[in-house]
């Protein structure tokens, strides 16, 4: 029997309390780290590296436009040079939390597909709490 694998169905997301639904797609929640070289002179035959800084600057998040959730995002636009904290829940119970700051913005549209946004976030960091057993 195969394990459980948790569905994407149920994930949330929100800025601070304000809960934003309708959400259809999210980004990576993180980064492989760089790989710095420390190959010396004593090496003899492979080349040694050491796990560096990851690079996680920006993170999508898209959304079906609905009125309600498009002016929460707006109105929960932090100021300049302030930040906003976000979290995203995940069904097995994982959540990552993100500080930064955000911009909201239509997503080009199509015939006969809905209206769509993004929340582009410019990350100053994350944390992964794991889910609980």
């Amino acid at each position: 029997m195969p394990s459980e694998v948790y569905h994407t169905k149920g994930i949330s997301f929100s800025i601070g309390a304000t809960a934003i639904t309708r959400c259809y797609s999210t980004p990576d929640m993180g980064s492989d780290p760089e790989q710095v070289d420390v190959t010396s002179f004593d090496d003899t035959t492979n080349k040694h590296y050491i796990s560096g800084l990851q690079d996680v600057q920006k993170m999508n998040f898209d959304f079906w436009n609905e009125k309600t959730n498009f002016n929460a995002a707006v109105t929960a636009e932090p100021a300049a040079g302030s930040t906003a904290t976000y979290t995203v829940t995940y069904p097995s119970g994982l959540v990552y939390t993100i500080t930064g700051s955000h911009q909201t913005f239509q997503l080009s549209s199509g015939i006969n597909e809905g209206e769509k946004f993004r929340i582009a976030i410019s990350v100053a960091s994350i944390t992964r709490t794991p889910a609980s057993s």
